[in-house]
């Protein structure tokens, strides 16, 4: 299913190099192996808010409410508003499979899909953390793997295949006129949720 994204792209943010070399070697990947730039500058401009539960913009916002926010402006998605209801929108896949833009799901508090995140590259996803706020983890570390449910990309299409769609092959994407200005915010690692 396609939705308006060439509009929608209109709303996204400036690609700045260095915030995706930034993240690239953060995660410790070749810059070249993030297909979804816009993706990248998008978590810079939300990385440190402050989780508050309920709320879904950049002076706090829950796990959910991230999600929704990081894919509305980039491929036009409205996704439920709540992680267990995301989970029922994904085709799942293995871990090892897992792809850049995919959602991953974990189970907090015994309660099955009660938060979620989005898949990155090696192993690391984004989240909004109830302790860090909106920040960066590894699926590898001991608490993510005892706490991980499923992940995969939304049934509809992945965010990388529908943003190639509508722009070209990954060779003809081009970066988008500046709107916000980016600094690339620091990162603090935690293993907490």
């Amino acid at each position: 299913m396609m939705i308006g994204l060439a509009s929608v792209f209109a709303q996204a943010p400036h690609v700045d190099d260095a915030v995706v070399k930034y993240f690239a070697e953060y995660m410790n990947v070749n810059d070249s192996l993030l297909y979804i730039p816009e993706l990248y500058a998008t978590i810079n401009e939300w990385m440190g808010t402050p989780y508050h539960y309920g709320r879904s913009d950049r002076k706090g916002t829950d796990c959910s409410g991230f999600v929704r926010s990081i894919f509305r402006p980039l491929c036009g998605e409205e996704l439920p508003r709540s992680a267990s209801g995301m989970s029922k929108v994904i085709q799942p896949r293995p871990v090892s499979e897992l792809k850049e833009g995919d959602l991953v799901f974990f189970n907090n508090r015994g309660r099955i899909n009660s938060h979620v995140g989005i898949y990155l590259q090696n192993g690391w996803f984004v989240h909004a953390s109830t302790v860090n706020g909106v920040t960066l983890n590894n699926l590898h570390t001991s608490y993510y793997t005892r706490h991980f449910s499923k992940g995969g990309s939304l049934k509809q299409g992945e965010l990388k295949e529908l943003i190639l769609q509508t722009r070209g092959s990954h060779e003809e994407l081009t970066l988008l006129e500046p709107l916000i200005p980016i600094g690339i915010r620091h990162i603090e690692p935690s293993a907490q949720h």
